[in-house]
């Protein structure tokens, strides 16, 4: 991870050691929130004094504030805006107030962050919109987003990649042994459901499915969810037999019809398979296929021979991570939870809004 020098300073200046600046750039950029041991696992630290010196700083210097949970547990939010001002990025919603599940994933995300620091992220909402859209050639309508409606104003915002999950460029023979293309993580809480997992595969899969090649990271403190995650992404994503040379000649047939405006000769099952194949058949070999196939036509054994060597191309890989801790600390709280409290003055508004997902 790159760090801009200028950033850390400015951190610095506030007060802070260079190895707390470090660690609170980490926080303000991908997390918003962290404990002790985020601190401990980041400075190698075997003791409290380091730590207990961090955050007695970040509370006197009202840069933070700390909830107790389980176990007496102090969870920190980071939210001053002289500490998002000085690296540039104000406008993360990181430094808001969020949901007990939202803090749970936010330091599940840290974690993850902190145990391969090195990586080369795509840290903000702005820098994966200009990698997918400017430097990939991927349609902004198929990145994942949620549209915010205002409930005191008619403004509507659209926001993009706001769950914050880690997304990557690896170098050439990183840690995690992933193939150098851009690789998405997923990063879990506990629990025996996977239906969050599965609700972030299909707002990424409209992304995911025209991208050439990716690899994708599930990492979760629990291990036992492993085999079942890997077979919801097999199933979804990979080679499950549903692809045919007849099943490709008729998406052709009948995005055809839509496209040239004999939409009415649809049936109600032509446009539901219309509507699935269209997240299938993605990829930009399928879309050169289909001018082929509009200006010359294509024989089944053609469109078997595009199939098959759709399969055979080399893809990224999907791999497990095993997270050290799980935070299992929000069970019960140990005082008052803090959105009852009254707002500090210094930490801005609140937002009020609702938010429904974009359509793809």
């Amino acid at each position: 991870m790159n760090i801009r020098p200028e950033h850390l300073s400015a951190i610095r200046n506030l007060g802070y050691t260079d190895t707390e600046a470090r660690f609170l750039y980490l926080v303000a950029t991908h997390s918003g929130y962290f404990t002790q041991r985020h601190y401990l696992d980041f400075a190698d630290l075997h003791s409290g004094s380091g730590v207990h010196r961090l955050t007695t700083r970040i509370l006197e210097h009202r840069h933070a504030r700390a909830t107790s949970y389980a176990n007496n547990t102090q969870v920190y939010n980071l939210y001053s805006r002289r500490i998002y001002g000085a690296i540039n990025k104000d406008n993360l919603r990181n430094r808001r107030f969020q949901s007990i599940e939202m803090i749970h994933t936010r330091l599940m995300i840290l974690a993850f962050v902190i145990a391969y620091s090195d990586l080369d992220y795509l840290e903000t909402e702005a820098d994966k919109i200009d990698y997918f859209v400017r430097q990939a050639g991927i349609p902004l309508a198929l990145l994942p987003c949620r549209i915010y409606h205002g409930i005191k104003s008619l403004a509507n915002t659209k926001r993009y990649f706001v769950d914050r999950s880690p997304i990557f460029l690896p170098a050439a023979g990183n840690a995690l042994s992933l193939p150098p293309v851009v690789t998405f993580t997923y990063c879990d809480t506990p629990g025996t459901s996977l239906f969050a997992y599965l609700t972030h595969l299909k707002h990424y899969e409209p992304l995911l499915r025209r991208l050439p090649d990716f690899n994708f990271v599930f990492a979760s403190a629990e291990p036992y969810k492993f085999e079942r995650a890997r077979a919801y992404f097999t199933q979804q994503f990979g080679d499950d037999g549903r692809l045919s040379s007849r099943r490709l000649l008729r998406y052709f047939e009948l995005r055809k019809l839509w496209e040239t405006q004999h939409s009415a000769q649809l049936t109600r099952a032509d446009r539901d398979f219309l509507r699935n194949t269209m997240r299938q058949f993605q990829a930009p070999n399928y879309q050169l296929a289909y001018e082929k196939w509009a200006a010359e036509g294509l024989s089944e054994q053609q469109a078997r021979a595009i199939i098959q060597g759709s399969r055979s191309e080399k893809k990224g890989v999907y791999q497990t991570y095993l997270q050290r801790e799980a935070f299992a600390i929000f069970s019960t709280e140990s005082s008052r939870d803090y959105r009852n409290r009254e707002r500090d003055r210094s930490s801005g508004r609140f937002s009020i809004s609702v938010s429904t997902t974009c359509e793809s």
